[in-house]
């Protein structure tokens, strides 16, 4: 039983900590380069659920059509709804950006359980293979798997931009010092759009990979939002290599305490933990003021 339990562990730490790497990579891109606290992040989540189902279900598109026209929907919200309607005019009134952004957030979550309640029981098709296989003595889903490598496939792409090529090199140097980047040339505007339309791509990934066997329901966005916030909390608000840290972290505890204690206590330990190195370690494990 004890060998069970510690396997566990280390396979849904895998698994866990991969999916948050998904769920809260764009809510520090965010945090990291445009220094913005994003409580609209969560409106991704509801979009890419109920937007591919309403794609599909409404308009009669085949999945591989939806997909990809989500992500431009998903995109041109985050441009025009978030950038140019709330963040680039109210930059200077946080008080207001952030009251306006969740309002968004809420406003769309509560179209969606008007339109497609609970009980209508969405679902995507989203599924790559059936059936589960064994680890050890741990028997979990292909699916499962497969997000889980989405997360790793993903976050490696955006660190190898960020690391490797030019406009990796002039986000990092907004991330830094936003006025010696503009000294230099950048254009920090154009910058500041593609970090926004970056930001939808892996939580739109998430949501479709983790369909299959994770609860939809209007208010996911909510859930999934707290956690992006607890990862990036944790890692050290904007810093990408805080939150890789912090996803596995928060993975594992959550696995530890699943499999060790109660499934339901978990969200209160990774709470716990969060405070404890806050009080602590001010600023979360990687402060600082630089997305890398």
């Amino acid at each position: 039983m004890l060998m069970y339990q510690i396997q566990s562990v280390l396979v849904y730490t895998f698994i866990w900590g991969s999916i948050y790497l998904l769920i809260s990579l764009g809510f520090s891109l965010i945090c990291g380069v445009l220094r913005i606290f994003h409580l609209g992040y969560g409106v991704t989540f509801v979009l890419a659920a109920y937007g591919t189902y309403a794609l599909m279900n409404e308009l009669h598109l085949s999945l591989w059509t939806a997909i990809p026209l989500i992500f431009v929907l998903q995109i041109v919200i985050a441009l025009l709804v978030f950038y140019k309607g709330i963040f680039q005019r109210y930059l200077e009134q946080e008080e207001i950006l952030l009251t306006l952004s969740i309002l968004v957030f809420l406003a769309v979550t509560h179209l969606a359980n008007h339109i497609y309640p609970i009980t209508a029981g969405v679902s995507l098709p989203t599924t790559i293979i059936d059936g589960t296989f064994l680890i050890g003595k741990v028997r979990i889903s292909y699916q499962m798997l497969f997000a889980a490598l989405a997360g790793i496939v993903v976050t490696s792409l955006f660190v190898w931009m960020f690391l490797k090529t030019r406009i990796g090199l002039i986000i990092r140097a907004m991330s830094q010092d936003i006025h010696a980047s503009r000294l230099m040339g950048a254009d920090v505007n154009m910058m500041y759009y593609l970090a926004m339309a970056l930001s939808v791509i892996p939580p739109t990934i998430c949501v479709l990979m983790i369909a299959p066997f994770w609860s939809i329901d209007p208010h996911m966005g909510m859930g999934l939002l707290i956690t992006a916030m607890l990862v990036s909390i944790l890692g050290g608000l904007g810093n990408l290599k805080g939150s890789i840290v912090a996803s596995y972290l928060i993975g594992f505890i959550h696995a530890f305490v699943s499999f060790f204690y109660v499934s339901r206590f978990m969200g209160f330990a990774a709470l716990v933990v969060t405070l404890m190195v806050m009080i602590f370690k001010r600023g979360g494990l990687y402060p600082g003021e630089t997305i890398w």
